[in-house]
């Protein structure tokens, strides 16, 4: 099981086997299960479905505007208000696992490193923000020079020390992501980032295409 794999089943209440070898070998699910079965409990709430008073949607989009310093997005004609109040509900929930993680939206990074292409991606170059929270570290991760990942294939973060490797998260689309992992990078301090493919092997694959530390 991936991690990927592993926090879909849990938001949605899953408990299997298979689950608790995964978060038996894995820190970084470990550390965010309980935030996990926060927002699964606030999902599964019948109150979260219940259509709300005509003027609170224009409420909370308002309060979740001056919270994040964005514009709301016009809203789309005609939409259902059960649908809009399970997009408030998925929204305030994202807005409460952020203050749960400790991650400060718009302050500025703790640390930026900036991570090379190796042979493999030479024209590839990631700058990488991060953020200590207690949950672990928020990491901004902005590249120049790396596709998309192909069909059947992810990118995978790690932070590691030695042979111990964390996973960050997985993406297909590299140009700006935000990810968050259960471990400090003063304790992990190598930054690197591999092309897996979706498959059952949870071990980085041989892949590397930004790194800290280069080889070769």
């Amino acid at each position: 099981m991936r991690c990927d794999d592993y926090r879909a089943a849990r938001l949605a209440g899953a408990d299997t086997e298979e689950m608790a070898e995964h978060i038996a070998a894995c820190a970084d699910c470990r550390s965010l299960t309980p935030l996990l079965d926060d927002a699964g409990r606030a999902l599964q709430d019948p109150a979260q479905w219940e259509d709300p008073p005509g003027d609170l949607e224009d409420r909370i989009v308002a309060d979740i505007t001056a919270i994040a310093g964005t514009q709301r997005p016009a809203p789309a004609p005609s939409t259902p208000s059960r649908i809009r109040w399970a997009w408030l509900g998925a929204a305030a929930i994202v807005v409460a696992l952020a203050v749960a993680g400790g991650l400060r939206l718009r302050s500025a990074p703790d640390w930026t490193i900036e991570v090379a292409g190796t042979e493999l991606a030479p024209s590839a170059v990631a700058i990488v923000d991060g953020w200590n929270t207690d949950a672990g570290t928020k990491m901004r991760v902005r590249t120049t020079g790396l596709d998309p990942a192909p069909d059947g294939f992810v990118y995978e973060m790690w932070l590691s020390k030695d042979e111990i490797h964390i996973s960050g998260g997985t993406f297909t689309q590299p140009n700006d992501v935000e990810l968050l992992i259960g471990v400090t990078r003063a304790d992990y301090p190598r930054i690197w980032i591999t092309l897996e493919a979706i498959d059952e092997d949870e071990s980085p694959s041989p892949a590397t295409v930004l790194d800290t530390v280069r080889e070769g």
